[in-house]
This record gives structure tokens, sequence and C-alpha cells, in this order.
């Protein structure tokens, strides 16, 4: 149980001091430029992770704002409440929920964020149901998601390894990898369905360089959030050490001793409950 809890809490320190710069902010800021957050009122973050934007949040809006944080890690929790301590903030809380059931009744909230970009696909509906369903209504409510587009450069040279390793089975599943990101369109669509009105799109095109393939594949972002997802296609445990290895010389090979580039395509949904 100890070695279970010391890994817990490892992930969560790696998630705050990696994911959270590489990946978290940069749909933070877009946010921050493109979004107006009301001046008041009572507000909900939903997978909030270590807690720095729900802090924001609550240092932003003062004796006028309320913050409820959730998230389904408990170890980033504990993270997020330990930083709250430091600002001396007593006008916000951290709870444990699961994005998908909020444990809060109808129109409880002024204004609701989610944080839907490293949800499992089948999770993003339930989720952003629930993000509508508990803010009152008009209430501002924003989706952080990554859309369609994402990841291709990967992508590519995951189909061209499978085609060099003579695995050419697998590769539908590349097509359902590439198309289980909503494109701006479907992801406006699940918006209005769910129950928003004056619905509008900002998305970002973030770049990231790696120096070698190597560095790639251990990057913390990479390595804890996508890479096991995405080698998940090859079912057999020796048949993905290998294609791991050809894709590190093809990665290698490909990028011509220059960076290996790849891009994410950062998208921000906002709009008001119906």
């Amino acid at each position: 149980m100890k070695e279970i809890e010391s890994s817990s809490r490892e992930q969560a320190l790696i998630y705050d001091l990696y994911v959270v710069p590489a990946w978290r902010e940069v749909f933070d800021r877009i946010l921050d430029q493109q979004i107006k957050v009301p001046a008041e009122g009572r507000f909900l973050d939903i997978e909030c992770g270590t807690g720095g934007f729900a802090i924001d949040l609550a240092l932003n809006g003062g004796r006028k704002v309320e913050v409820v944080g959730i998230d389904s890690d408990p170890e980033r929790l504990l993270l997020a409440r330990g930083k709250a301590e430091m600002k001396k903030l007593d006008r916000i809380e951290f709870q444990p929920a699961q994005a998908t059931h909020v444990d809060f009744p109808d129109g409880s909230f002024d204004f609701v964020v989610a944080d839907l970009s490293l949800l499992p696909v089948e999770s993003l509906v339930p989720a952003w149901k629930e993000a509508v369903r508990v803010a009152r209504k008009e209430a501002p409510v924003v989706i952080k998601l990554s859309t369609r587009g994402s990841f291709d450069e990967f992508f590519s040279l995951l189909w061209e390894t499978l085609f060099e390793l003579d695995l050419i089975d697998y590769t539908p599943q590349i097509e359902g990898l590439i198309t289980e990101r909503l494109t701006v369109a479907d992801a406006e669509q699940v918006a209005h369905d769910a129950g928003l009105k004056d619905i509008r799109t900002f998305t970002h095109k973030e770049q990231y360089e790696y120096p070698d393939a190597k560095t790639f594949l251990e990057d913390p972002l990479i390595s804890t959030q996508f890479l096991n997802h995405w080698m998940s296609i090859i079912q057999d445990a020796e048949t993905r050490s290998n294609a791991r290895k050809k894709l590190t010389s093809i990665i290698d090979r490909e990028r011509n001793d220059m960076d290996f580039y790849l891009s994410v395509r950062a998208s921000v949904i906002g709009g008001k409950k119906k």
C-alpha cells in the first residue's frame, strides 16, 4: 500500500512539474486572453489538477468570488490545497470528484470551467453535460480541449513504423487515434447539444520541439499522458517493444539531424447556458 501511495504522489508531482506548464497552461493562457470571467459569484473548476487555475480565479476575484475545484486524483488535490494555504486563501476549496459525476445540484455555479483535454474520449460528452448542468441559466461555461489535428506528425511516423514492420493490420487503429479527437465543428455541436448558446471557439496551434527520439519518448508529458494509449493499439508486448524501437529509429532518421516537431491544436470553447 505504501508503495502505491508513493507512486501516486510521485505521479502527482510529475504532473505538477511537467504536465501543468507544458500542457495545461497552454489552455489557461488562451482562456485568459479570450474569455471574460465574471467579476463575482461561485465558480467551479472541473479537473482542476494541482489547482493553479482555480487559485488564480480566487486571487483575481478576491472577496467577491468563491471557488470550488474538483479533480479525480486525490494526490493532485493535496498539492492544490497546499498551494491555496500558502496563498492564505479562504474562499477556495478542493474536493475529489469525477468530471462525469459532479456532486452538485443543477444551477449551482455562476461560472464553470472544465479541463477535458486529458480525459479519455468516452468521458468527454458526459463531462461536458455535467459542466453545463451545474451552471446556472446564462452562466458562462468554458471547456478546454485538444481538437483534431493534434499529434498528426507522430501518427504519420507510427503508420510508417507499422508499415516497415509489416504490421499493416494495425493501421486502422491509427485512424481511430486520429479521429477520436473532435473537430472544432464537432466540439461546438457537442456544446450546443449539452445546452450552451452563443458558442465561440478559440484555437491555438502549440508546437513542441525535441532534439531526438529518446527525448521525445521520455518526455514526462508524452510518457505519462499519451504514449501508452497510442502504443496500446499493438496488444502483444513483444511486438509493441519492437515497434517502439523501430519508431525511435524512424524519428531520428526522418528528422535529418534537426529537431522533431509535434503540434497540438489547443482549443477553448465557451458559451452560456441556455
